[in-house]
């Protein structure tokens, strides 16, 4: 039986561009085009894969088990990513790669359903189980049968796509298969926070309770009765797109909850649209109940026709919240800041470093595809001239990247802003959840000033020998980046 592909890679599906360091009108105009150019890379540091991303996400379910269907190191991501997850691994030899490995899903499976008792579990395969052919589908249909709880396969494959996201795409398949169909009615004050960091989404949860809106967080946190809900929601908003639209997408098209497309809530301007795009969604009147619809009470405090305001409308004001918080103003003020996040995050924390008053120096990203095409386009109309760097895992173009432009101040997450204090450069360590909302831009202020006031720490780092010989820094960033050849 011919073996079933994993999910299309994000090279095939979104055009998805891994590796470019240039001007970032040059890259619009292949997406506007519709057809980008890949690059590759003749040397690569280190690169997560697409089993490293399907296996951060699931490990994020509560009360679901994982088995890793590979040799033992396979399984390594998940000490790191989840520890309190259920998991173990087939531990594949040389033998089992060669000879097969029949028998050793099932018996995996029913040790840790014996263990645990979850009410889910996912059969991740891995790159040496692509090699070889191993087909565990059969083994998961007939445990599925055989425990009375959903056994699902994620296919990942390591080689075939240079972007790690595509093991998020791997994953959301699985999840999404998680999802009952409900007959009870959709619930208009339920929205789902699709979000694979508990962290983020209750950021922004923060922001819906102010409205009164109840949340359904998921896949993040969320056990099986999330899942049962996800389909009775009134709408999903997405705060981890990279990692999470294929969910939240999916959940669109079979069950007809639809999708928020307004921009991540960060920065003052994009929270304020944010919070208005969640106001402008109007609530369906069911047939006998009323006058046509109104908006569902988020953020609107005049009734239709100047009458009483809806019931759902207490702590916000015309879409503001009413704990809004003062940040602190242009403390950014003249300041060069070179931003490294995940696509979607670093276009909207770029708009709240010009609020702050300062300049993108750099934009550094782990991936670009046609979803960040809009994006990338204004971003290039509002930054003229501003390098844009595309890249996973490689930290030495970074520090020869940073080396040349000079940045005032990094941001960007933890890793790398640990990797740009070392080579000397005042540096912010955020999580993209972290800007989220009108907090995440005061948390951006305060540590900034923080960075910028007290250099002594990363003069101190700095003082170390650098890890790189320093006729790798001479070279250009992108030396090892050629156009790909077919």
């Amino acid at each position: 039986m011919a073996r079933r592909p994993g999910a299309v890679t994000r090279e095939r599906r979104l055009q998805a561009v891994s590796a470019y360091l240039d001007k970032p009108d040059a890259l619009a105009a292949e997406f506007a085009a519709g057809e980008t150019t890949q690059r590759i890379r003749t040397f690569s540091q280190a690169a997560p894969d697409d089993l490293v991303a399907a296996l951060d996400l699931l490990g994020r379910v509560k009360g679901a088990a994982i088995v890793v269907h590979g040799p033992r190191g396979c399984a390594a991501a998940l000490v790191g990513a989840a520890p309190e997850a259920h998991w173990a691994v087939t531990g594949l030899d040389q033998r089992d790669t060669i000879m097969g490995s029949e028998g050793v899903v099932e018996r995996a499976v029913l040790a840790l359903v014996r263990r645990h008792k979850p009410w889910a579990v996912f059969v991740v395969t891995t790159p040496v189980v692509a090699i070889n052919s191993d087909d565990a589908r059969d083994t998961v249909l007939s445990l599925t049968d055989e425990l009375g709880i959903p056994v699902q396969l994620v296919r990942t494959d390591g080689f075939r796509s240079r972007v790690a996201a595509t093991g998020f795409d791997a994953a959301c398949q699985a999840l999404l298969n998680l999802v009952p169909p409900v007959a009870e009615a959709t619930q208009d004050d339920l929205v789902n926070v699709v979000a694979r960091d508990a962290a983020g989404a209750r950021a922004a949860a923060a922001l819906l309770a102010d409205a009164g809106l109840e949340v359904n967080v998921l896949p993040a946190g969320a056990d099986a009765e999330g899942f049962a809900r996800a389909a009775r929601a009134r709408l999903s908003i997405c705060i981890d797109p990279d990692a999470t639209m294929a969910f939240a997408a999916g959940l669109e098209a079979a069950h007809g909850v639809p999708v928020l497309r307004a921009g991540l809530p960060i920065g003052l301007a994009a929270t304020q649209r944010w919070v208005d795009a969640v106001a402008a969604v109007e609530t369906p009147v069911m047939a006998g109940e009323g006058p046509p619809s109104t908006p569902c009470g988020v953020g609107i405090d005049e009734g239709v026709d100047g009458g009483p305001a809806p019931a759902m409308t207490r702590g916000w004001s015309k879409g503001v919240p009413s704990n809004r918080v003062a940040v602190p103003h242009l403390v950014l003020q003249g300041v060069r800041v070179h931003l490294a996040l995940p696509a979607d995050a670093a276009f909207a924390a770029a708009e709240l470093v010009a609020e702050l008053g300062g300049v993108v120096a750099g934009l550094s990203v782990s991936h670009i595809d046609s979803t960040h095409a809009g994006a990338l386009d204004a971003f290039t109309r509002t930054h003229p001239g501003v390098t844009l760097h595309v890249a996973a895992g490689q930290p030495f173009e970074l520090v020869n990247l940073l080396a040349k432009q000079r940045p005032d101040l990094f941001v960007g997450t933890p890793e790398l802003a640990s990797l740009a204090a070392a080579a000397g450069f005042p540096a912010v360590g955020l999580t993209p959840d972290a800007l989220i909302g009108w907090r995440g831009a005061t948390r951006l202020a305060q540590r900034a000033r923080a960075a910028l006031t007290n250099p002594a720490f990363v003069r101190r780092l700095s003082a170390a020998p650098s890890p790189y010989a320093a006729g790798w820094l001479r070279r250009s960033a992108d030396w090892h980046v050629k156009q790909e050849v077919r």
